[in-house]
């Protein structure tokens, strides 16, 4: 029995020999088709020919992309592949765009004249800068537009009024971009790390080289930023807001990267609360890397040599999108997507673009050809999951508090309400609105504003006979609110508008709505529809006009889908019975014009 179990034995050892010189090979081929199978070979859902090679990268907003040709025409189109509009200026543009959150499009000729353009490609509003801009201009959390152009620092409302300009005493270095808090942040070509508040309070710390990325992050209360520098080496900026201004950045260390970056993108509030960023190497390698500096997990991109990618990447060939679905890495030759636990989820390729492609939040890579088209892929089926606005993209990251803003410095005046002192505060805010520079004092005269307009709203007591503010001094105060355009302080006068009984005060919430140009949930139409109906004992011709020339405005700046319904609300204005004829027919001019200039298109 013994001489059998040898034998068994001594027949095992063969087998498992032939295991592994056999099935080994079997097991690491697997391996490479299981890798291999994330690899997503589709083919584009659509494609459109443009008039020339795209430069820039393809911007988007409000389920649709805009590139600029280099022969400088504007082209965009819905996610469906519909062409929706081009835009000749007739005049070379930079190849640096934005969009705001309604899908204006903002662009810089290259003489310095600045332009936006709304969704059916209307112009909107222009300004001579003087220069062209070198960065793509930034939108904030609220709408407004922060425009670098060298050494200068614009900042104008959607409607574009300008807010604040300030000379930053060295050209910008390294594009512009929002932080964690809602601040510009950037490098200066003197190495100065600069943070810009909306409102145009600068804080600047000198660097020792000049970094090539920078990822803005929370840490607890402080916002920090870490600098990312050609060589690999790295360092963290942090921001203390309790500290004395002017000495409220300091420098840090941060722990090395393993090889020189390529690109870099930090977390959205969403996808972990913006305390990690990724960062994709030139040599195809994306790390996932906390606050502390500690990296999380590291993997291959389609660029990795190991990947059959070219394992040398440049910072102009490559981007990056981090949000709640998870860090994709994206460069001219493919893209690869990371589940944030750092599995990877696939592998794109397609042939060299002329520009970085950019992934949108339905999940379609936009990849502009050098064959001048432009591609679009389904390369994840997972759409973003953060709140949206009933008509466009997701909403802000954050506020700028201009909606219910802290008390305003005359908060406690007993004066206050006394004519002549209401007199003195009118002029000086009008004059620093006209001067266009408001500047720091901006979150002061927006809250001395409203508390003016709404002295009634907490004090169940207010005489109607005697008012505290009279309604044509709210007039003239709504006026200037609206000048300032916030979209934050859209849903105050709506609050104004329900509340208020005398109807000139509540036109003139419904025009400031108008005159800051954006709806994006679209409630002042239902406010209309509601105040306005046949039915309805409260007609006031006033009301009426003030509500169509606010739905004209909304319509204009907006274009589709809002202008869609703004138009239907017009018709039913128009076919008032209790109207006055030539008031009626005001309405239908209105809706004429808005007819000719497009605004009826219905995108799909």
């Amino acid at each position: 029995m013994q001489a059998d179990k040898n034998h068994a034995k001594n027949a095992f050892f063969p087998l498992i020999l032939f295991s592994m010189v056999i099935l080994f090979p079997v097991s690491l081929a697997a391996q490479r088709a299981a890798l291999a199978s994330l690899e997503v070979a589709a083919a584009p859902v659509w494609s459109q020919p443009l008039g020339d090679v795209v430069l820039g990268r393809p911007y988007l907003q409000a389920e649709s992309a805009v590139v600029a040709e280099s022969r400088g025409t504007i082209s965009s189109f819905y996610m469906t592949g519909t062409a929706l509009w081009t835009f000749d200026p007739q005049v070379p543009v930079a190849p640096f765009l934005a969009r705001s959150y309604e899908g204006a499009v903002y662009l810089s000729d290259n003489s310095g004249v600045f332009r936006a353009i709304n969704r059916v490609s209307r112009e909107l509003w222009r300004v001579d800068l003087g220069a062209p801009i070198s960065f793509s201009p930034v939108v904030g959390w609220d709408g407004r537009v922060f425009i670098p152009v060298q050494s200068q620092l614009f900042c104008r409302t959607a409607a574009g009024h300008s807010l604040w300009s300030i000379d930053l005493t060295s050209p910008v270095a390294i594009a512009p971009a929002l932080d964690r808090a809602g601040n510009l942040v950037s490098v200066l070509e003197n190495r100065d790390f600069v943070r810009v508040s909306p409102f145009s309070a600068v804080e600047r710390i000198r660097l020792d080289q000049m970094p090539m990325l920078i990822a803005s992050m929370k840490e607890g209360n402080d916002d920090v930023y870490v600098m990312l520098y050609p060589n690999g080496s790295a360092e963290k900026i942090t921001h203390n807001a309790g500290a004395a201004r002017g000495n409220r950045l300091s420098r840090g260390s941060f722990p090395s990267l393993p090889a020189a970056p390529a690109s870099a993108a930090a977390a959205v509030l969403s996808a972990g609360g913006g305390n990690t960023f990724a960062v994709t190497l030139r040599d195809g390698r994306v790390l996932l890397i906390d606050v502390a500096g500690r990296t999380l997990w590291t993997g291959d991109s389609h660029e990795a040599s190991q990947e059959r990618g070219s394992g040398n990447l440049s910072s102009d060939q490559a981007a990056m999108v981090f949000d709640e679905r998870g860090i994709y890495s994206i460069s001219t030759r493919g893209t690869t997507g990371f589940a944030p636990d750092g599995r990877r989820r696939f592998i794109h390729r397609f042939p060299e673009a002329s520009s970085i492609p950019a992934f949108s939040d339905e999940g379609i890579l936009y990849v502009c050809g050098t064959d001048r088209q432009l591609y679009a892929f389904r390369i994840d089926s997972r759409p973003r999951t953060v709140p949206r606005s009933r008509f466009y993209g997701p909403d802000p990251e954050g506020s700028y508090g201009l909606g219910n803003p802290p008390p305003s410095p005359w908060a406690n005046d007993s004066d206050r309400f006394m004519e002549f002192q209401q007199t003195r505060m009118h002029a000086m805010i009008e004059s620093a609105i006209n001067s266009g520079q408001i500047g720091e004092n901006e979150p002061a005269y927006v809250a001395y504003l409203m508390e003016m307009i709404g002295f009634f709203l907490n004090d169940p007591h207010y005489s109607r006979v005697r008012p505290r503010v009279m309604p044509t001094q709210q007039i003239e105060y709504i006026r200037l609110l609206g000048r300032m355009g916030s979209r934050e302080s859209v849903p105050y006068f709506w609050t104004i508008f329900d509340r208020i009984e005398e109807p000139a005060v509540k036109a003139a919430s419904a025009e400031a709505i108008g005159s800051i140009g954006v709806d994006p949930n679209g409630n002042t139409f239902v406010a209309f529809s509601f105040y306005l109906a046949a039915n309805n004992p409260n007609r006031d011709l006033q009301l009426l006009m003030s509500a169509t020339s606010t739905i004209a405005a909304l319509c204009r700046f907006s274009g589709p889908p809002l202008s869609g319904e703004g138009i239907v609300l017009l018709r039913y204005f128009s076919n008032l019975t209790w109207a006055p004829n030539v008031i009626r027919t005001q309405i239908r001019n209105e809706l004429e014009a808005l007819f000719r200039e497009g605004l009826d298109r219905v995108i799909q």
